[in-house]
């Protein structure tokens, strides 16, 4: 009897074992199509789930005293802003000794004397090197060392006076002007002179008052004009035990006096019903915590080495593409976001632009791809996002990232604004043209399919006509905006004279093209040399030439490195040339 219910328990178990087996085959059918979607879906959620993770508001002393709001250049910001770009612009890194940066210049401000003597700015340049050889270290100086050197400080005032009549200064004397300005902008710092923290109580957009003020009789005399004086006597304990505090070896101990701090700030606006609008401070803290940029360009990298993988099937390519768009959302979200915060279009610097530019390359292939539905299209926009992107997060100190007010001549004019975003749309267009280029110049060289080479041809041809309806319509718009601002439609301004070259050189292959004078490969070599022409336009005017009424884009830096893209170009397109000819 035992041994019938033995073997009836066994083959009860045998067949739930089918069962489950064939249960377990049925799931793997029904997911296999789909796996592709759910490892694209889940890299996705993980990344923004670490970056909501990494974006949400904590209690430590850093976040305490970093979403405290200031006023400087021009607008209020949280003071971990004011910060992270002080800190890039006198050490020349984004951060200094891996210290945090809200936390580093407090402790500046809390000990000058002690900070002030470690040799935090860098020098560069071999003269001043020479100059201050017995004071580097590790080529870097002390600011005392910059404000206390008499020497330097004449040759510093005879630069200022030839910057005051106009008159260039010789690279030199750019270099000593550069050094002497971020010593100077520490001891600002350092001695509580900027930021502002208390704002005026009748009207918060004039400039507020230092730390400073409440260090001095005469500072004290100026708030207790405007605040009840408890509250001010009350804030400057504060303020003097937290400087104690934060002299310690231990600065997390800190944290109760900072939050006693942070709450007098409070006390003393709220005795004056000053209110500030906390909502973009705290997205602000939002944009800097979850670093869009970086996030955008690393799913860009991934969906390319998705796509470049060999006997990829149709589930990797659609994956490939869902990580893509993930990076072009966040991308955009990231613009938005700087956009709600500086409460105007990305026009303002050449960081911007790059990154305006880099969401432009992506955008067009979005738009090519839905007309044709090629994979070929957001794979050469990942590239070209993904190279933008890692331009503009890996040099701040040549590109700034701040978020700065409008200059003047952009604040009050839409036909400027609308002119600066449709040329910027254009050399994204083109961008966008030169990856193409460069992947059919490849495929001739290489002999790929005839069929590649075909649809490539198609993109090629299709992003230039967009490229040219775009930079002739911003340049025709800068007119009508030339028009009404200078009272000429057109002054060969070097701004205007290269945009013009660049949309005749482009006409010029698209023309060529038609007529038949140029095959598919000399399009696409012609297409990709005219680029040189929108970096003139782009980069060159404001960054080498910096001459003409433009003033507003000038900036300085960087070309060294342009100088070597535009070299390695040249050379990658006289390889794909010569391999084209040496294989026909």
């Amino acid at each position: 009897m035992r041994n019938v219910q033995q073997a009836d328990n066994e083959s009860s178990l045998r067949g739930v074992r089918r069962r489950r087996t064939t249960k377990q085959s049925q799931i793997h059918r029904l997911l296999r199509p789909h796996l592709g979607h759910c490892l694209a879906m889940t890299a996705i959620g993980l990344s923004l789930f670490t970056s909501v993770a990494c974006a949400r508001a904590d209690n430590s002393i850093s976040d305490i005293l970093g979403r405290i709001p200031v006023q400087h250049g021009g607008r209020v910001k949280p003071f971990a802003s004011f910060a992270k770009e002080n800190v890039l612009l006198v050490t020349g890194k984004a951060s200094f000794e891996g210290q945090d940066t809200t936390l580093l210049v407090w402790r500046w401000i809390s000990d000058p004397k002690v900070w002030s003597a470690k040799p935090m700015i860098p020098v560069t340049n071999p003269e001043l090197r020479k100059e201050f050889s017995g004071d580097l270290v590790h080529n870097r100086i002390a600011p005392d060392l910059v404000l206390n050197n008499l020497d330097f400080l004449k040759k510093v005032s005879a630069a200022q006076e030839k910057e005051e009549k106009e008159k260039s200064l010789a690279p030199f004397e750019k270099k000593q002007v550069e050094l002497y300005r971020r010593a100077r902008l520490f001891g600002e710092i350092a001695n509580g002179r900027l930021p502002g923290f208390i704002p005026h109580p009748e009207d918060p957009s004039v400039a507020w008052l230092p730390l400073e003020a409440l260090m001095t009789k005469e500072g004290l005399e100026i708030v207790n004009q405007f605040f009840p004086a408890l509250e001010a006597d009350q804030l400057q304990s504060a303020y003097l035990h937290l400087m104690e505090r934060l002299k310690g070896e231990n600065v997390q101990e800190a944290l109760p006096a900072a939050e006693q701090f942070q709450a007098n700030l409070g006390n003393l606006l709220f005795s004056r019903n000053i209110q500030l609008d906390q909502a973009a401070i705290r997205l602000e803290l939002f944009y800097l915590k979850l670093r869009p940029f970086y996030l955008a360009w690393i799913l860009y990298l991934i969906s390319i080495f998705v796509w470049a993988a060999p006997r990829k099937k149709e589930k990797a390519v659609a994956a490939a593409f869902l990580l893509f768009l993930a990076g072009f959302l966040i991308h955009t979200f990231g613009i938005a976001l700087r956009v709600l915060i500086a409460g105007r279009p990305p026009v303002t610097n050449m960081y911007e632009s790059i990154i305006w530019v880099g969401w432009a390359v992506v955008l067009f292939s979005l738009v090519l791809w839905f007309f044709y539905r090629s994979s070929l299209l957001p794979m050469v926009a990942a590239c070209v996002g993904t190279l933008a992107l890692l331009v503009g997060e890996s040099f701040p100190t040549l590109l700034d990232p701040s978020i700065s007010p409008l200059v003047p001549v952009l604040r009050s004019n839409y036909w400027l604004t609308v002119h600066v975003l449709t040329i910027t749309l254009g050399y994204g267009a083109f961008a966008l043209n030169w990856g193409i280029a460069h992947a059919l110049l490849y495929c001739f060289a290489f002999r790929k399919k005839e069929k590649l080479i075909d649809h490539l041809t198609e993109y090629l041809y299709r992003s230039l006509q967009i490229g040219v309806i775009l930079l002739s319509a911003g340049t025709i718009l800068g007119g009508v905006w030339a028009s009404y601002s200078w009272g000429r439609f057109w002054g060969w301004d070097p701004k205007e004279t290269w945009a013009l070259i660049a949309i005749l050189a482009y006409l010029a292959v698209l023309h060529s093209r038609t007529a038949g004078w140029l095959d598919s490969f000399g399009t696409a070599f012609c297409s990709a040399a005219c680029f040189l022409t929108v970096l003139m336009a782009w980069y060159g005017v404001n960054f080498v030439l910096g001459a003409g009424l433009h003033s507003y884009g000038f900036g300085g830096g960087g070309l060294p490195y342009v100088l070597t893209f535009i070299f390695l170009d040249v050379i990658l397109l006289l390889f794909f040339a010569k391999r084209f000819k040496m294989t026909r």
